[in-house]
């Protein structure tokens, strides 16, 4: 376990603290990032903790400057996204991407946080794309949130980002697969587009629960919110209801390919169907024939005629081709 102490060189992103469970920074006034020695000037502070280490959890609920809830909502077991305020803090869980370096970047996960106006505390049991993303451009000095809400703020809206570039390549592949379709060059574009519409309403599903989170503590908590918290909610919900409505119409639409697709595999399953139809019924009168004069009985006609075998061919052919003209005289006229 590594603890810098105030006589140590800053490290490369100026962190006040790292341990091997819990990361944590301070800033100032500004949003800028603070030295270590400058630790205790810092108007606020931020501190992110890898659940998945049982000593991170310890950490929590021995930590008695959080309230009871706060702890119960870190270390509580399962995950359920939810979002509540109380006694001045904003505290829930939320889903994020994971991290493309240590997942699938197409995978949700879960990020837990809490907020005041002096401290956000945030943990996940993976790594999540959106926070390291807002880490890193903070580091390099791109972001500079003056505080906790701006911090959460700069997270969400990045996972929305995230979200759109991933629904924006979504809509590429239905692209292609739709003018492949359009195209009649739609032989294997069932297996492109199952993982697509998969992918499409798992996107729709979280979007759909982090939309609903917004509007719910929007109207139920919005004579306790701050103002500057309510205009920030305000925002969020009507950035993920239009990246929402943008989803539905993409999951409309990737409906809509399938049961095209669908018709057109059916209506192929058909035409085989017609051909081994019409083969069936052009077949079965020389199959009769064929069964009735292959009997090993005596007193089969034509049996002792030198030219038996090509007059029961004969007959044979002759009522196939009646069947067959029969039949597709039948099918054009169902035509």
């Amino acid at each position: 376990m590594a603890d810098n102490s105030p006589s140590d060189p800053p490290s490369a992103d100026k962190k006040l603290h790292n341990d091997d469970f819990v990361i944590i920074h301070g800033f100032d006034s500004d949003g800028a990032l603070q030295q270590v020695k400058a630790s205790a000037r810092a108007a606020w502070v931020w501190r992110s903790y890898a659940l998945a280490d049982a000593r991170a959890r310890r950490s929590l609920e021995t930590d008695d400057s959080l309230p009871e809830m706060i702890r119960q909502a870190f270390v509580s077991s399962g995950d359920q996204y939810q979002i509540s305020y109380e006694d001045g803090w904003l505290f829930g869980e939320l889903p994020d991407l994971q991290h493309e370096h240590y997942g699938d970047s197409r995978e949700l996960g879960y990020l837990r946080f809490a907020f005041n106006g002096e401290l956000f505390i945030s943990g996940r049991r993976h790594p999540l794309q959106s926070v390291d993303d807002i880490r890193q451009s903070i580091s390099r000095g791109k972001i500079k949130p003056a505080s906790p809400i701006a911090l959460f703020n700069a997270i969400f809206r990045r996972f929305l980002e995230l979200l759109k570039a991933e629904i924006a390549k979504l809509s590429e592949t239905l692209d292609s697969i739709e003018d492949h379709i359009v195209g009649e060059n739609w032989q294997g574009e069932r297996e492109r587009l199952v993982p697509v519409r998969r992918q499409i309403v798992v996107f729709h599903r979280y979007l759909t629960a982090a939309t609903s989170l917004f509007r719910h503590i929007d109207h139920a908590d919005r004579r306790a919110l701050p103002e500057d918290l309510d205009d920030m909610i305000e925002a969020l919900s009507r950035r993920a209801a239009t990246l929402h409505a943008e989803g539905d119409q993409l999951q409309q639409r990737a409906r809509l390919l399938q049961d095209e697709l669908m018709a057109k595999m059916t209506d192929q399953s058909n035409q085989f169907l017609y051909v081994l139809s019409v083969m069936t019924a052009v077949l079965l009168p020389s199959t009769v024939i064929s069964g009735l004069f292959g009997m090993n009985t005596g007193g089969l006609p034509l049996a002792s005629s030198e030219h038996g075998f090509w007059i029961v061919a004969f007959v044979a052919l002759v009522i196939s081709a009646m069947v067959y003209l029969l039949v597709r005289k039948i099918g054009g006229t169902r035509n």
